[in-house]
């Protein structure tokens, strides 16, 4: 789906893109549907290969994308994004040990169109 915006809301988008993990998300999301968990764990896999190889950083170890992560925050990132109708609950997935069902992510759109006049 593509999305067309003016520019009015604009700074809406701004503001749920401006941060380093919510790229991450995003990115991540690109190959298909992932579950809350999944995603963590992958963030936590990109955190630890940046630190272990200096090559990976490529500027980046400053910066919010290697922060510490906990579910919280993530889960945070993931209502933000979802608030400006970028990724979208898919379904839920059941979960071991009678825990709460988890959601399962996907993006909501492929495109974002900002028309300036």
């Amino acid at each position: 789906m593509t999305k067309e915006i003016d520019v009015s809301e604009m700074m809406i988008y701004a503001k749920a893109l401006h941060c380093g993990i919510r790229w991450q998300i995003i990115e991540i999301l690109r190959e298909g549907s992932k579950s809350s968990d999944e995603i963590f764990q992958i963030l936590n896999k990109k955190k630890e290969n940046m630190l272990k190889n200096p090559k990976e950083c490529q500027g980046k170890c400053r910066d919010d994308t290697v922060k510490e992560l906990n579910k919280p925050s993530l889960y945070y990132h993931l209502r933000e994004l979802e608030k400006v109708e970028i990724i979208e609950l898919d379904e839920y997935k059941p979960s071991k040990g009678g825990r709460a069902p988890e959601k399962v992510w996907k993006l909501s759109i492929e495109k974002l169109t900002i028309n300036f006049k």
